[in-house]
């Protein structure tokens, strides 16, 4: 059974990559392989979105998870940290159900 908290460890999780990705001056974005930066740049912008405006944990999660089938077709280029991090949240998905 999942933990009630559950969905704000996603929240957090998710946090944690927008924090690190999506800087003011977008450097770290810029640094990634083109390939990372293509494919991820998109989902999670919607993702940074969502964080920020009201949005309902079922749209939430599927964005998360539109962000992780992305990741998941870069994870060898991208750098430790943040292949880490999408593991993080991956596994916080794994204690979401769905309602």
């Amino acid at each position: 059974m999942p933990s009630d908290s559950a969905p704000r460890v996603v929240r957090e999780a998710a946090r944690r990559i927008v924090d690190l990705v999506l800087t003011e001056d977008d450097v770290y974005l810029d640094s990634l392989p083109d390939e990372v930066e293509t494919s991820i740049a998109v989902p999670l912008t919607g993702v940074a979105r969502m964080l920020e405006e009201p949005t309902s944990d079922k749209e939430f999660r599927g964005g998360v998870r539109v962000l992780l089938e992305a990741g998941t077709q870069v994870a060898p280029r991208m750098p430790g940290e943040l292949r880490r991090l999408f593991e993080e949240l991956r596994f916080a998905m794994r204690g979401v159900t769905a309602r």
